[in-house]
């Protein structure tokens, strides 16, 4: 006897508005620090400004918008020491959620991790230049959600967003990219060795250096509010 598929639910008016808007930020079509519209954002997604505006807060949440009385809803800005504090931040939760994903299950843990470096190394061979900071994303995702730690992965959603729409505003021939490539395969050698604490050092090292071409490529704020 054959189980029953279960049916998927639709998605709501809000959790397509959500998925929207926070792609339009990441990826830049929304400029840091500027204000966007309810009745713009509605006549865009042709949907009403309810759901519009449960998506807005839910993305406040996430940290991607800011909402104040009387003047408007906000991209989030991000100052240099912003940058700084999320980087610093990365290097605490990362290092340890790939400690704990290595207890869970190593063998699971480094094949999701080799297969991302081969989409990252095909994406780089086709100039996908759309591909690579989803594939970025990912690599780092894996480690965090594969630590099997709901507290190491909900802090890491505090910030994950805000990370993710630095790396689409990095120049598509920024040499970070190709660099960045180059330290995911180091990590995932040492740690296919056993050696679990080079491949910790070597991921904050290699957040260290995001956070610097972060800070070169521009983009960042004085200020932080909207």
């Amino acid at each position: 006897m054959t189980s029953a598929t279960k049916i998927e639910r639709p998605k709501s008016l809000t959790d397509m508005a959500v998925e929207r808007i926070r792609s339009a930020i990441v990826q830049g079509k929304h400029g840091l620090g500027g204000q966007i519209s309810e009745a713009a954002l509605a006549l865009e997604l042709g949907i009403s400004k309810t759901p519009v505006r449960e998506a807005l807060l839910r993305l406040r949440a996430d940290g991607l918008v800011d909402i104040h009385p009387q003047r408007g809803t906000f991209v989030f800005r991000v100052g240099a020491e912003d940058v700084v504090q999320i980087c610093r931040f990365r290097e605490i939760l990362e290092p340890a959620a790939l400690a704990e994903g290595l207890a869970a299950d190593r063998d699971g843990l480094i094949a999701a991790l080799e297969e991302n470096l081969r989409a990252m190394k095909a994406a780089q061979r086709a100039s996908d230049a759309r591909a690579l900071p989803e594939l970025d994303a990912e690599f780092h995702g894996i480690i965090m959600q594969r630590s099997h730690n709901s507290y190491l992965r909900d802090a890491y959603r505090l910030i994950e967003h805000k990370i993710h729409a630095l790396r689409w505003r990095l120049p598509e021939d920024n040499e970070h990219i190709e660099h960045c490539q180059a330290n995911h395969a180091i990590i995932v050698k040492q740690i296919r060795e056993g050696k679990l604490a080079q491949a910790q050092t070597m991921l904050k090292r290699h957040i260290r250096d995001t956070q610097d071409a972060y800070l070169k490529a521009g983009g960042v704020t004085a200020a932080t509010a909207g």
